[in-house]
């Protein structure tokens, strides 16, 4: 593998996402606080070793791979902070952990077989809701943890546990399940050998 800049900077997105991870699951309102930056850091980098990658034109079938993977890495230990919170229920988690690690599968299968896998528009939507939902919740889960005073917290509360955020998870998972379907019917032909 070619370290370039780009491919460091995915790569830190691996070692962010298991450091987020134990920080969010902290009641202590500085290690909440630390998973916060840290989620939001591992966001901006997915924007910046794109970036640099054209810039420089360093862009390698490695960080091509990567990059998605990190992403990946990256939510889904933050849909599992939810689901340990009781944000989220766990069947939710799993459907778009399944979708999202299964499209990476399929893209490897279709780099092995020398083609690619497009990403579709509405997958694209998928995403950008997916982080937007989870910006929303943590940001939510912060000002439950470390609000500056009682209301805050309680209104924090109320509204991250609150039917609307239920709705809107749920909705978001619907999406994944549709991307996925539409992932499978459109790359059929990676399911057949040869």
């Amino acid at each position: 593998m070619k370290f370039t800049l780009a491919n460091i900077i995915t790569l830190s997105r691996l070692f962010i996402a298991p450091i987020f991870l134990v920080c969010i699951l902290s009641d202590s309102p500085t290690t909440v606080t630390a998973a916060i930056v840290l989620f939001v850091i591992g966001a901006a980098t997915d924007w910046l070793d794109g970036f640099l990658a054209r810039r420089y034109g360093e862009v390698t079938d490695h960080g091509i791979f990567l990059d998605p993977l990190a992403d990946k890495v990256l939510t889904t230990s933050a849909f599992v902070a939810l689901f340990l919170i009781d944000v989220m229920p766990l069947w939710m988690v799993i459907v778009i952990v399944v979708r999202d690690f299964g499209t990476t599968a399929m893209r490897s299968i279709a780099d092995d077989r020398g083609t690619t896998m497009q990403t579709s528009y509405v997958a694209k939507v998928k995403t950008f809701l997916q982080m937007g939902f989870i910006v929303y919740a943590l940001v939510l889960y912060w000002l439950v943890v470390a609000g500056p005073n009682d209301a805050t917290r309680v209104t924090a509360h109320t509204t991250l546990y609150s039917t609307a955020t239920y709705y809107a998870e749920f909705g978001i998972t619907i999406l994944t399940i549709y991307t996925a379907i539409m992932y499978v019917l459109t790359n059929r032909n990676l399911f057949t050998r040869g």
